[in-house]
Formats: structure tokens, sequence, C-alpha cells
């Protein structure tokens, strides 16, 4: 994980005022900023290696020539 000195010298000025490990202050962000609940769902099937009634946008926006 590669983190820019500000994004460093925050995390652990965070870790000092809160008594939370940076691991903890890490994990929290990303379960915050990327909630699996909330993903956005396309309707319509795709077809790989089986089939999804629903694909996740965010595989499907990754495949070649979609969009």
């Amino acid at each position: 994980m590669f983190l820019t000195d500000e994004q460093y010298a925050f995390l652990h000025a965070e870790k000092g005022r809160t008594g939370l490990s940076v691991g903890t202050l890490v994990r929290r962000a990303i379960d915050e900023t990327y909630k699996l609940e909330h993903r956005p769902r396309l309707h319509g099937w795709q077809a790989s290696v089986g089939w999804w009634r629903h694909p996740d946008a965010a595989v499907v926006g990754r495949r070649a020539g979609v969009g």
C-alpha cells in the first residue's frame, strides 16, 4: 500500500487523536466508502463462466467493448 506523505501524516495524527490503529482507521474508511449493498446493479443478463441475472456494474464496466 502506498500513501502520500500527507495521507501517512494524517493517519498517524488520527491514530494519536483516537487511539485506534492505522489498520482500523483504513478498514473503517474502506467499509464506509465501498458499501457492497449500495453498489449499482445492471438489469439484464450476462454470460460468462455462468449466468447472472443482475451483473455487478463494476465488473461489466471492466469488460472490453462494453459501454
